[in-house]
């Protein structure tokens, strides 16, 4: 017999006024706008038929463990976000969850969403589909037990300081959030490498061409372990996947971070 579920699709405005300013990482709605205009319905239909096949991949049964490890971790019904939820791709893989909240800014994807990878596993009683961008959103009072993201922030859109801040408010107290950034130093080739050493040295408009040529959403290590040091996050772990298939490519750092309760944070400040 066929699962039901009960769905809410909610749509904002996703789009701001643009201005052209000097992008390192902070300014999200560039991205936000690519982001649109990649996945549109012909995109997302095939992404959502990747699904199938995903499955197979070494990357899947990577990430699908470490979901059904943290959610399980908590012993009690919890409440989750998953920013960037796509196609639903890993809606399946939640445990004692009794409400996901999936926001995302393509709505094709939520639309496919609605038919989620492997539907029969996925027990939820409550999905609810947000259309928008995570950094405009105003989720309200609301709070999470969980939150994670695949592949968006520092890939698709810029891991900042404020969104960084903006998970540890949205979590509970003993909240845990779970994401995962683009390595940049896997991405460098030696051209690059070679013209970073030679950086100082060089001519202003030539710095300038590079400078404008090197804005990215990926990360080093030394970067994202300072935004998480200078966040709201007092305990968080780095670790690094060198992803072997199934449409990832290179290295990606894997942050989870934890949400002390308010009596023992006391400690650790």
């Amino acid at each position: 017999m066929p699962r039901l579920f009960c769905f809410r699709l909610v749509a904002e405005d996703i789009f701001t006024p643009t201005k052209r300013i000097n992008m390192l990482n902070t300014n999200h709605t560039i991205c936000d706008e690519k982001t649109v205009h990649l996945y549109d319905r012909s995109y997302s239909e095939k992404y959502r038929h990747f699904d199938d096949t995903y499955v197979g991949t070494p990357d899947y049964n990577h990430f699908v463990p470490i979901l059904k490890e943290l959610t399980g971790s908590f012993k009690r019904p919890i409440k989750v976000l998953e920013v960037g939820c796509g196609t639903g791709r890993y809606f399946h893989a939640l445990q004692n969850t009794v409400e996901l909240t999936g926001i995302d800014i393509a709505k094709p994807m939520l639309e496919l969403a609605r038919n989620p990878l492997k539907a029969e596993e996925v027990n939820i009683p409550l999905i609810n589909l947000v259309e928008g961008s995570v950094f405009d959103h105003d989720f309200g009072n609301e709070k999470f037990d969980f939150i994670y993201s695949i592949g968006v922030v520092g890939e698709h859109a810029p891991f900042t300081k404020e969104i960084c801040n903006k998970f540890f408010d949205l979590l509970n107290d003993d909240g845990t959030v779970y994401f995962t950034i683009v390595d940049l130093d896997d991405r460098k080739n030696l051209k690059r490498r070679l013209a970073e050493t030679a950086y100082p040295l060089l001519p202003a408009r030539i710095k300038e061409v590079l400078d404008k040529r090197w804005v990215s959403n990926y990360m080093t290590h030394n970067e994202l372990d300072k935004m998480m040091r200078e966040s709201s996050f007092d305990d968080y772990n780095i670790t690094n996947y060198k992803a072997e298939g199934g449409g990832w490519t290179g290295a990606h750092h894997e942050v989870i971070a934890n949400k002390y309760d308010t009596s023992s944070r006391q400690l650790f400040v």
